[in-house]
């Protein structure tokens, strides 16, 4: 599916703003804002990339100005990785102390985050999550797709908002389940399924539902969500710049 990149304001209060770095740069640089409130939980993704190849995304280079004691929840395949922005020791006699991302006692900034992916994040304050850095466009592969039968958290690679398949181009197989969390109201739960459109007698689609009713799911830029595939999938993105 092809389409546009539209770089302007989207859903979840988020904003956009573009320009070219250089006069011969292709690469599209901008920055993200997205409004958090302390103590409820949101499902965010790295609507941006840090240098252009998609690869080398971390906790601290997407999440660059956080409050003292926010969270990251990244789901490993079985559970979720906890990074929180915290003091940790150095060691020393005293010891000495910094304030950075860690796992435990772990310092650990250099997370793997990409975009592609999705992360639950716990602000520890109310404050605004601001990602900078080069929107992904062209042929977008997302490698976090699971198995058939496994979920994972997903978004999309660049920072397009709307329908899944009409514009973001994931092509569902049947038995597909899509789970979008809105923060602080818990989920909404979509199947790739048959819907009846009612008449005498019944007449049928396939379509994206919420139990009986035909409905799209709605990814906003920065937002995450989790998949379920009814089969074997792949998600490819064509974005035109």
């Amino acid at each position: 599916m092809r389409k546009t990149l539209l770089i302007a304001a989207a859903a979840l209060a988020s904003s956009i703003i573009s320009s070219q770095a250089q006069v011969y740069s292709q690469n599209i640089v901008g920055y993200v804002n997205i409004p958090l409130t302390n103590g409820v939980l949101a499902l965010l993704s790295p609507a941006l990339d840090a240098d252009g190849t998609g690869t080398n995304n971390t906790v601290s280079s997407i999440f660059t100005s956080p409050s003292y004691g926010d969270k990251v929840y990244a789901f490993n395949g079985s559970g979720f990785d906890a990074i929180e922005y915290t003091k940790v020791s150095l060691g020393g006699h005293p010891p000495v102390y910094t304030t950075n991302w860690a796992i435990g006692s772990t310092i650990s900034p250099n997370y793997v985050i990409n975009p592609g992916q999705s992360v639950f994040y716990l602000p520890g304050a109310t404050e605004t999550v601001t990602e900078v850095g080069v929107a992904l466009t062209g042929t977008l592969t997302n490698q976090y797709v699971p198995a058939a039968g496994r979920v994972n958290l997903l978004a999309s690679k660049s920072p397009i908002g709307g329908g899944l398949t009409s514009v973001l181009g994931y092509q569902p197989t049947y038995g597909d389940h899509v789970y979008t969390y809105a923060s602080g109201a818990g989920y909404t739960a979509y199947e790739y399924t048959k819907v009846s459109l009612g008449g005498h007698p019944p007449t049928y689609t396939t379509n994206w539902a919420i139990g009986s009713t035909l409905s799209e799911p709605v990814i906003n830029v920065g937002q995450g969500f989790w998949l379920n595939p009814g089969s074997a999938n792949s998600w490819t993105e064509v974005v035109n710049p």
